[in-house]
This record gives C-alpha cells, sequence and structure tokens, in this order.
C-alpha cells in the first residue's frame, strides 16, 4: 500500500542525503543506498519485517564494495537497524489493541522520544567505537 500510493519513495527521496553523509564510502553506490532509503523507511514506518530484506540487501552490497570484514559502515547499518526510529509503531499498538488498550496509538510521544534518544545514543558509540578502535 505504502509503495502503491508513491508514500515509500517519497520518504526514501527525503532520506537519501542523511544516509549518503552516514555512509558516504557505500552512499556512491545507487543499489547499495537505495537499499538503505528502504530498510530506513521501513523501520520509520514500523515495519521491521519489511526493513530486514532491504538491510540485507545494503549489507551484502557494503561487503561487495569492501573487504568481508565488518567495516564501520556496515557496524552503522546494524546500529540504525536495531535501533530504529519508528514513527509509526504498528506492531506494539496492534498488540495494545489486541489486548483491549482503549487507544493505542497513545504511546506516540514516548515512542519517538525514546527511539530517537537510541539512535543518538547507538550513532554517537558506533562514530566513538570507529575513532578509537584505528587509533
Amino acid at each position: 500500500l505504502l509503495e502503491r500510493s508513491g508514500a515509500a519513495a517519497w520518504l526514501s527521496r527525503l532520506l537519501r542525503p542523511v544516509l549518503i553523509r552516514l555512509f558516504p564510502a557505500s552512499g556512491q553506490d545507487k543499489a547499495v543506498i537505495a537499499a538503505l532509503s528502504e530498510n530506513v523507511s521501513a523501520n520509520l514506518l514500523g515495519l521491521g519485517n519489511a526493513a530486514t530484506p532491504a538491510g540485507i540487501r545494503a549489507a551484502k552490497g557494503m561487503v561487495r564494495l569492501g573487504d568481508t570484514r565488518a567495516r564501520d559502515e556496515l557496524c552503522l547499518l546494524v546500529v540504525l537497524n536495531t535501533a530504529s526510529i519508528q514513527l509509526l509503531p504498528t506492531t506494539l499498538a496492534g498488540v495494545r489493541a489486541s489486548l483491549g488498550a482503549a487507544d493505542p496509538f497513545d504511546i506516540l510521544p514516548a515512542v519517538w522520544l525514546t527511539s530517537l534518544l537510541s539512535v543518538l545514543a547507538g550513532l554517537l558509540a558506533a562514530k566513538l567505537f570507529a575513532h578509537f578502535w584505528r587509533n
């Protein structure tokens, strides 16, 4: 539905400039940056199962571009995929609705804040480890 409406493509285009800055080496490959955009877009929309295949395609593309070791950008992908920001936590809302919550989405502000903080903490940790690990 999101693909047919064009929302997924719009969100991917919106994310590309940010992702190219976060993944400068991988950002030069159009297939990798497309998979990264799809992965992050799906995670933003609370579609973790849909994000996994795109994340795997992005990781394979990153390995193809470099060596087979876990490079900094590949580790950053894992961090972003694991600690993703969710604008619409659909799975959690579905569980809350099935358990009888009057308003399954009343937790949105808490979800937004905690997921944003987890992504920022993950990015900071990944960048610090990348910097100090080499030195």
